[in-house]
């Protein structure tokens, strides 16, 4: 009998992800015997509670918020995306015993692109918010060769220090507020923020949506999110949430543990 693979995801809050189900589908399709877990870690006691888990025989912990700087800080070897984007979503040890650390994000939300025949060359790209969940695409988007990227934000400092970071990736990278008017038609509108979920109001520049736009909300629920059904007020037709993003980073995570690479085709039905 093989032996199970013990794996997790970690954060505050937990209780929702859907990263139990996704991986346990992975993991029944290519006939691989995997436990997967949701378990609640608070920020405080991230360091105690990974080495606890190494521990206790977990092969990889999947990391989600406010969790992902603190595994980038926690982590012995880190890929050159984690290094670059100061975010982890995926630790595993390896038999050297030290922690290794890489972030599927970026990769997982161009795969999904790639899925819905998104080509971000030559777009003009805005993204609202400038987060942790906003650091840690950009540098995949900046790396697809678009027209431009404009980081709106509602603290102008914040989306500063990620044009800092990220400018020597592209000529053409810019920041604004989210206060102010845009100035630019953009292609494609990647929403970061996850206000809308938490039931806050959703903050964005005058005249943002146009009917030729798409929309991506890293964001997801069982129907529409808040921005999303915004958008389609708006008038935009092609209007996406970020379950596909979900499940390719999953699926990315997944396969650095197991060396095995999912089918990622799962629908909304199957998670809800």
């Amino acid at each position: 009998m093989k032996e199970i693979k013990k794996f997790a995801v970690i954060g505050s809050p937990v209780k929702h992800s859907l990263s139990p189900k996704i991986h346990s589908h992975f993991a029944e399709k290519l006939g691989i015997p995997v436990s997967y877990e949701a378990i609640q870690v608070e920020k405080i006691n991230f360091l105690s509670s990974v080495q606890e888990l190494f521990e206790e025989g977990y092969s990889g912990i999947n990391v989600t918020l406010p969790l992902k700087e603190e595994a980038y800080k926690f982590a012995d070897s880190l890929s050159d995306e984690a290094l670059l984007s100061e975010s982890v979503n995926t630790l595993w040890k390896q038999d050297d015993s030290l922690i290794y650390a890489d972030t599927t994000d970026g990769r997982g939300l161009i795969k999904d692109f790639l899925r819905k025949n998104i080509e971000l060359k030559g777009l003009k790209i805005l993204i609202l918010g400038a987060g942790g969940s906003a650091k840690a695409i950009t540098p995949a988007l900046l790396k697809n060769n678009p027209h431009s990227v404009v980081i709106a934000n509602r603290t102008i400092e914040k989306a500063e220090l990620l044009l800092k970071r990220f400018s020597s990736l592209h000529d053409n990278l810019q920041t604004m507020s989210l206060s102010d008017e845009i100035a630019f038609k953009p292609d494609l509108i990647i929403n970061t923020s996850s206000a809308g979920i938490l039931g806050q109001g959703i903050e964005f520049p005058d005249n943002i949506f146009s009917d030729e736009a798409i929309v991506y909300d890293l964001s997801y629920s069982a129907g529409n999110t808040p921005f999303v059904d915004l958008a389609l007020s708006k008038g935009v037709k092609k209007c996406y949430d970020g379950i596909g993003m979900l499940i390719e980073q999953a699926a990315l995570s997944f396969e650095i543990w197991t060396q095995q690479r999912p089918d990622t085709e799962l629908s909304k039905d199957m998670l809800f």
